[in-house]
């Protein structure tokens, strides 16, 4: 279909990297659902830093949609629930994808995939009010599906002042098109939901962000949004540039409104939202049923068969493998994410989590090895290519002399980590590795630098309590000692008791 006037043409930025589309993903991959695997180890800590508790013990039996843990720090996280019935055979904390350890619930799948009896029935749009809607979303533990798994209630915020619905479906890292194949899928369910959320928002419009390459997702769209008709969804078409799915540089390449820094993007009147978590939201409105599984895409050269797969929560890496075909290689490397940004996954025995959009699989042989680091010539490709405008060669200086204070004067703290300066720097510099590791440094120091703060105040607290004490008593002594003074008979007794007690005392040591 051709571009209409109510699509929006973004033109290629000048930051960036325009990977070439791999022929095998020209059209998206095919997506394949996978059968319930025997066991399910199903993540209650989604996020670093987040303390969770589980609801069942070992022994119980659960059902599909029955709440299984729960953040106990933020109540707008939400519920974890069963991907399937069966039986919990361990409560207990081992590592996932993107995390050193979470206590995960392990079930033994019945097959029956029974639902949870008490699940809510679908819920009326013409009456619910924005309230309702938006603590149903928070209760499903419904999360952005983009990766950041940012509790999809929190964004969802009638009270902010919120003109623009931005779904995004870019999906800018190459190789990853899982959103790609359920908005080919199942557009009708991505618009629902975003309508969804425009209710509870009260925003005006809603911008649809797709890649402009991706024709076939296009299409599938461009139909949909014709069938339902709303003259407040407009298609917006992207270059096909990494990063241009992230938050901060979508916002600015369809709005060309910059987030400040420290800033966050509802603050210039825009919320962005992952495709697949208004897919989310439709399906749990519609049917009362929290999400249980994800489209994860397996890719790679160390892979018989690049496919999307359709599975169930806390399935096993290995089982879904085996699903795709199994492994092209005998020795491969795993990671959670695309080869710009994905994180190391140690072994295949890991559950599949909501943040796995993609396991990239290479082969062993395939991997290049890590050229010798050369001095900096200043080129500067690395600040044409940084979507945030950084000038990564300065901050490499600061970086390696732990000048933190330029560090900050220079917005480290802006760096998304995305890898562009990696990719281009001809010296072959781990510039966003350096950066990773200084911002976490800075992280460190603030921490240290507030501890220590808030002991000099306990300190001043403790002492001025201390004086307090001191100088109370102190008054209390003075005027204990002016009434003996100005009374000459009861000092006469004063002193009458205290040799006394003297003398007893000696008499004790004879």
């Amino acid at each position: 279909m051709p571009v209409t006037t109510s699509e929006i043409q973004i033109a290629q930025p000048t930051w960036g990297i325009a990977f070439p589309r791999p022929a095998v993903d020209a059209g998206g991959l095919p997506l394949r659902v996978m059968p319930l695997p025997d066991r399910l180890v199903v993540a209650l800590q989604q996020n670093p830093g987040i303390a969770v508790k589980a609801l069942v013990k070992v022994g119980a039996l659960v059902a599909r949609g029955e709440p299984i843990g729960i953040t106990a720090e933020n109540a707008f996280a939400g519920h974890i629930h069963a991907p399937s019935s069966g039986r919990v055979v361990a409560v207990e904390s081992q590592p996932v994808p993107g995390l050193p350890a979470s206590l995960c619930v392990h079930i033994e799948v019945d097959h029956e995939d029974r639902l949870w009896e008490k699940l809510k029935p679908r819920i009326d749009l013409a009456s619910a009010s924005t309230t309702d809607l938006r603590t149903a979303i928070a209760s499903a533990g419904i999360v952005g599906l983009g990766g950041a798994l940012f509790p999809a209630s929190i964004k969802l915020d009638p009270d902010r002042q919120v003109s623009s619905l931005i779904l995004n479906g870019v999906e800018c890292e190459p190789r990853i098109n899982c959103d790609d194949a359920l908005i080919q899928h199942r557009s009708d369910e991505v618009l629902l939901g975003a309508q969804i959320m425009m209710q509870i928002l009260g925003a005006q419009e809603c911008l649809v962000a797709l890649k402009a390459d991706a024709k076939p997702a296009l299409d599938a769209m461009r139909t949909a949004l014709e069938k339902l008709g709303d003259k407040r969804m407009r298609l917006a078409l992207l270059p096909p540039v990494y990063p241009a799915g992230g938050e901060a540089q979508l916002i600015q390449l369809l709005n060309d409104i910059e987030i400040p820094a420290g800033g966050l993007p509802w603050e210039t009147g825009h919320v962005c939202q992952n495709v697949a978590t208004a897919a989310a939201v439709a399906r749990f409105i519609s049917t009362g049923e929290p999400p249980s599984t994800r489209i994860v895409t397996l890719t790679g050269s160390g892979l018989r068969t690049p496919v999307n797969v359709e599975t169930r929560i806390g399935t096993s890496i290995s089982d879904l493998v085996e699903f795709a075909g199994g492994y092209a290689s005998a020795a491969v490397q795993l990671s959670m994410g695309g080869p710009m940004m994905g994180l190391a996954v140690a072994n295949d025995s890991l559950p599949v989590t909501k943040a796995c959009n993609c396991i990239y699989i290479q082969a062993e042989e395939s991997l290049v090895t890590q050229p010798t680091e050369l001095p900096c010539i200043r080129c500067g490709d690395c600040a044409v290519v940084c979507p945030v405008m950084l000038s990564p060669q300065m901050l490499l200086s600061a970086q390696r002399t732990n000048d933190f204070d330029r560090l900050s004067e220079l917005g480290l703290d802006a760096c998304v980590e995305c890898g562009c300066c990696d990719y281009v720097c001809p010296s072959h510099i781990p510039l966003t590795a350096g950066f990773t590791e200084a911002k976490q440094q800075q992280r460190d120091i603030a921490f240290e630098r507030r501890r220590a703060e808030k002991a000099e105040l306990r300190f001043a607290a403790r002492s001025a309590r201390q004086h307090t004490r001191e100088s109370t008593a102190q008054q209390a002594l003075d005027a204990q000692t002016a009434a003996i003074d100005s009374d000459p008979v009861k000092n006469k007794n004063v002193l009458q008791e205290l040799l006394a007690r003297v003398n007893k005392q000696d008499k004790k040591k004879e």
